[in-house]
C-alpha cells in the first residue's frame, strides 16, 4: 500500500487497541500505542535508506524485500517497542510489543494484495508474492479509517468502532480476492492458451487489467464487467540479440529483472546510437509502461548511461538520462541515476 494508508492504517490500530484495557485506562497510555502502532506500521519500508545510501536502482530491487520478510517482523518490532517501553512505561512491555508487531504484519500482509507484492517468503524462498487483489492505493480502505477517526473524536474508547472497521475491512478484501479469481477464469476461457496469466486490480471492481506470456509473445489488455479488450500484443525478442545482451549486463537492468515480471524489451535507434528499453507490462497508463529500465548505448554498443524506476511521462525519459554528469568506462557497464 501508499504511504498515506500505512500512516492511517496505525492510527486506525491504535483505535483499535483501546479494546485493550491496559490502553484505555489512560490517555498517556493510548498515546504511547499510537506513536508505536503508526512507526509500526510503517517500519518495513524504512528500507528507504537503500536508496539514500546505494541509489535508485538498489532501491527498486530491494524494496518490499528483505525488510518484510519474516524474521524482520520480530526486528522491526523490538526496535520500536524497547524505546519505547524505556521512555514511557505506561502500559506493560508485552501489549506494547504485540500492538507493534500486529501494526508490522498487518503492513506485510496488505502489501501482499496488491500487485507490486513482497518477498515476505524470506528466507525461505525470494520469490516475489503477491495476490493481485486490491490497488496501491484504495480509496474504500482510505475511507473506512477516515471514519473510524472521525468516530474516534466523539468517543473516548474508539476501539468498538476500529474492530467493525477491521471486519468491514477484512470482508471487502475477501469480495477482491473473489472477484480476481473470476477474471483470472473469465480471461483464460476467452484467450483458449497456455501461458502465464496476471491480473492487476484497478479502483474498480469490475475493471481490471491483464498480461498473459507465452514463450513468443505478450498479450495485454483489460476486462470491464464482462467485456475483454485486447491493447497490446507484442512479440518476444531473443536475449541472444547483441544489442539486447550486452543491456543485460547493466547494473540497472538487473535491478530491475530482481522485482519486476513480464519484462518486455524495445530497441531505439538514437542520433548517436541506441536506447534499450525493459518495461514491466503489469503496469500500464493508457499506451505508457512507467516501470522501466533504460540504457542508452552508442553505435557500438558500449553502455553510455541507464536508469531504473518510474517514470509516469514518457517525455521524461530524455531527462533521466541526461542526469549523468560523467559516463562511466564502459567495464563498469552502467552509471546509477538518482530519481527526482
Amino acid at each position: 500500500m501508499d504511504t498515506s494508508t500505512h500512516v492511517m492504517m496505525g492510527i486506525g490500530l491504535a483505535g483499535l487497541a483501546h479494546l485493550d484495557p491496559s490502553i484505555a485506562a489512560s490517555k498517556e497510555a493510548s498515546q504511547v500505542i499510537l506513536a508505536a502502532t503508526i512507526l509500526g506500521s510503517n517500519a518495513p519500508d524504512f528500507d528507504y535508506f537503500i536508496k539514500i545510501l546505494k541509489g535508485n536502482g538498489a532501491y527498486i530491487e530491494h524494496h518490499r524485500g528483505l525488510s518484510h520478510s519474516v524474521p524482520m517482523l520480530f526486528v522491526w518490532c523490538l526496535l520500536f517497542s524497547w524505546p519505547i517501553y524505556f521512555i514511557n512505561q505506561e502500559i506493560p512491555f508485552m501489549n506494547l510489543f504485540l500492538w507493534t508487531l500486529l501494526a508490522i504484519v498487518i503492513h506485510v500482509v496488505m502489501d501482499l494484495f496488491n500487485a507490486y507484492g513482497t518477498q515476505a517468503g524470506r528466507p525461505l524462498t525470494k520469490r516475489w508474492l503477491s495476490l493481485n487483489t486490491i490497488p496501491l492505493f484504495d480509496p474504500f480502505i482510505f475511507g473506512l479509517h477516515l471514519i473510524g477517526i472521525g468516530y474516534w473524536l466523539f468517543s473516548e474508547n474508539p476501539g468498538i468502532g476500529f474492530l467493525f472497521i477491521y471486519l468491514g475491512i477484512i470482508f471487502y478484501l475477501l469480495i477482491r480476492f473473489y472477484y480476481s479469481t473470476r477474471i483470472i477464469n473469465q480471461v483464460k476461457k476467452y484467450l483458449h492458451e497456455n501461458g502465464k496469466l496476471t491480473v492487476i486490480p484497478t479502483l474498480s471492481f469490475n475493471k481490471w487489467n491483464f498480461v498473459w506470456e507465452s514463450k513468443s509473445l505478450f498479450k495485454v489488455g483489460h476486462v470491464n464487467s464482462k467485456k475483454i479488450t485486447l491493447v497490446h500484443e507484442f512479440e518476444k525478442r531473443s536475449a541472444g540479440e547483441p544489442i539486447i545482451a550486452k543491456s543485460l549486463i547493466d547494473q540497472n537492468v538487473k535491478h530491475f529483472f530482481n522485482n519486476s515480471a513480464h519484462q518486455h524489451v524495445f530497441v531505439l535507434p538514437t542520433l548517436n546510437g541506441y536506447e534499450v528499453r525493459w518495461i514491466d507490462l503489469r503496469f500500464r497508463t493508457k499506451n505508457h509502461y512507467p516501470y522501466m529500465a533504460i540504457v542508452k548505448m552508442n553505435e557500438s554498443y558500449e553502455i553510455q548511461s541507464s536508469y531504473t524506476g518510474w517514470i509516469h511521462q514518457s517525455t521524461l525519459i530524455d531527462q533521466k538520462l541526461q542526469q549523468v554528469k560523467s559516463v562511466s568506462p564502459p567495464e563498469k557497464n552502467s552509471t546509477h541515476l538518482s530519481e527526482s
